[in-house]
This record gives C-alpha cells, sequence and structure tokens, in this order.
C-alpha cells in the first residue's frame, strides 16, 4: 500500500529530479521512492564516540 506524503522542493531540485527520472524512463514520484528506499536500506555509519583534538604548541 502507498502513502502519500507532500513535500516542498526548490525549483532547481524539481527540475534535477524530473531530468533523472526522465534520463531512466520513470516518472518523478517513482524515482524519488527508489532513491528514498536505498536511502533507509543504506547500513548506518558507526559514529565515533569522541572526538578529541591534539595541542601541538
Amino acid at each position: 500500500m502507498l502513502k502519500k506524503t507532500s513535500i516542498y522542493l526548490d525549483e532547481e531540485l524539481d527540475h534535477g529530479l524530473a531530468r533523472r527520472a526522465a534520463d531512466e524512463g520513470i516518472t518523478k514520484a517513482e524515482f524519488i521512492r527508489r532513491t528514498l528506499a536505498a536511502a533507509v536500506q543504506r547500513p548506518q555509519r558507526t559514529r565515533p564516540e569522541a572526538v578529541g583534538f591534539e595541542d601541538r604548541r
């Protein structure tokens, strides 16, 4: 089942999405769905526990 979600995009991003979708021969909505699905399936990166700075005086 698909759920409708609305977002606001600036014109440049909207045109870029339309171009990429057309290049792949799919709708802009399908391109967005595939891109988001790939983003959430990507493994999470391990975050460092702490970031330190060395004082090299």
